[in-house]
């Protein structure tokens, strides 16, 4: 729960950028909330275990709420790092319990980071300070490497480990220079 904590101050930090002052209206937005979802169904996952898939029933009306509200639809079980930023997450935002992903994720709406029939238990790993644009699609089984910045509308089906690449089109594939 404390790792969960800290990660949810790395998301604020990322949220607020160099206007701290942001903090006052900040704690209204959908993105406050859809995070704190998450990083609290997180942390109690961690601390309870499986026990917590049956604990859950009884506030998933109330979860429910929060997510209508957020537009994030975001698994507690998805191992996500600290820095998690949603720019406009009234466009949707869903990420899957089976994907693992770094520090400093920038989505920038209408986002799915899902699997596909067969994808197993952490068959979604994204590095460090990926970037997906507009409507942007990742369907596990994949890998992404560290500073992968993924075009708007783009659908990655492919894995990509060269970091600092640019993933364009459908299916996603390197932008040649």
């Amino acid at each position: 729960m404390r790792q969960q904590i800290k990660y949810f101050s790395q998301d604020l930090n990322r949220l607020l950028g160099k206007y701290k002052i942001r903090i006052l209206h900040i704690w209204l937005s959908r993105i406050f909330w859809g995070l704190f979802l998450y990083r609290f169904e997180r942390g109690m996952f961690l601390l309870l275990g499986k026990p917590y898939s049956v604990i859950r029933v009884f506030f998933i009306p109330f979860f429910n709420l929060i997510q209508a509200y957020s537009n994030m639809d975001i698994n507690y079980k998805a191992d996500i790092k600290g820095g998690l930023l949603i720019l406009h997450p009234s466009v949707g935002v869903v990420i899957s319990g089976l994907s693992v992903i770094g520090e400093n994720l920038t989505l920038t709406g209408g986002n799915v980071i899902g699997g596909r029939a067969g994808t197993k238990e952490k068959g979604i790993i994204i590095g460090d300070r990926c970037h997906l644009g507009a409507n942007a699609v990742v369907l596990g089984p994949v890998v992404l490497g560290n500073r992968i910045n993924i075009g708007a509308s783009a659908c990655v089906v492919n894995s990509c480990e060269i970091d600092h690449t640019i993933l364009i089109g459908v299916p996603a594939k390197p932008l040649s220079k």
